[in-house]
């Protein structure tokens, strides 16, 4: 009776390994399993309690896009020649975010860590720790402030078109860099991706499901570019946490911080 039994189980499971790698095999079965993996619900996109209007809030995470990705090839062709001169003679140690400036946007939203978004009325909160900073886009129905003192991220007013928050920026300080030195689309690109205080950038936030926010940004800077450059669509995805970490430090390229005793 022990040997029957044994010889039953081994029996059983011998078919039940056929039948595992008959159906792991098998196209049909493996298409049913993706497309029913793929026919999940999207959660709807959440929408604020005043307004009706798409809810951004949350921790976002960065793109982390490559150049080519990031679209460089078509702004690199549209620096003007005296500009494209300037961009040469700058290296990586030129880079304003190497002094612990702000990336400025559309920068931003390409780079890799988070960044985290609080709507309310009238106003949208960016907070951003890379280095600690806020950005105010207000919502209210105002128009640009006239004698704004020029920055890095600009004066930003938003306005809905429907579903999407268009935001224009104005009034930057000419500092900010649009790519990294080290950012080439091409093996003869090189220098800092330069910007002018002629910068002007529109930008477009899109809610297309609730984990999943798309950006855009059309970049027009007529002291350095022949034309507008506008970005791929970005897409940010929901980050798993709830807030930034609370603490981050930026040290100047130039500063020795190492302590002594470690020398």
């Amino acid at each position: 009776m022990g040997k029957a039994f044994a010889a039953a189980v081994v029996g059983s499971s011998l078919v039940g390994l056929i039948c595992l790698t008959l159906a792991s095999s098998d196209p049909s079965a493996a298409q049913q399993s993706g497309a029913a993996r793929a026919a999940t619900p999207a959660k709807a996109v959440p929408r604020a309690s005043w307004d009706g209007k798409p809810d951004l809030t949350g921790v976002w995470q960065g793109a982390g896009l490559n150049a080519r990705a990031y679209g460089l090839t078509e702004l690199e062709r549209l620096y003007q020649p005296s500009a494209k001169q300037q961009m040469k003679a700058l290296t990586e140690k030129d880079d304003p975010i190497r002094q612990c400036a702000v990336y400025g946007y559309p920068r931003r939203i390409a780079k890799a860590f988070p960044l985290q978004i609080v709507q309310a009325v009238g106003v949208m909160v960016i907070l951003d720790n890379r280095p600690h900073i806020y950005r105010y886009v207000f919502t209210d129905g105002r128009k640009h402030t006239e004698d704004v003192f020029p920055t890095y991220q600009g004066d930003s007013v938003g306005r809905w078109d429907g579903d999407t928050l268009v935001v224009d920026v104005t009034t930057f300080n000419g500092k900010i860099w649009l790519a990294g030195a080290q950012d080439h689309p091409t093996p003869t690109s090189a220098g800092g991706w330069i910007t002018s205080d002629a910068l002007h950038l529109v930008e477009r936030w899109h809610l297309l499901d609730a984990d999943t926010l798309e950006y855009q940004a059309t970049v027009e800077d007529p002291k350095m570019l022949t034309g507008p450059w506008t970005t791929p669509r970005i897409v940010l995805k929901r980050a798993p946490i709830r807030k930034l970490e609370e603490e981050g430090h930026c040290i100047p390229a130039d500063i020795d911080w190492v302590s002594p005793a470690l020398r």
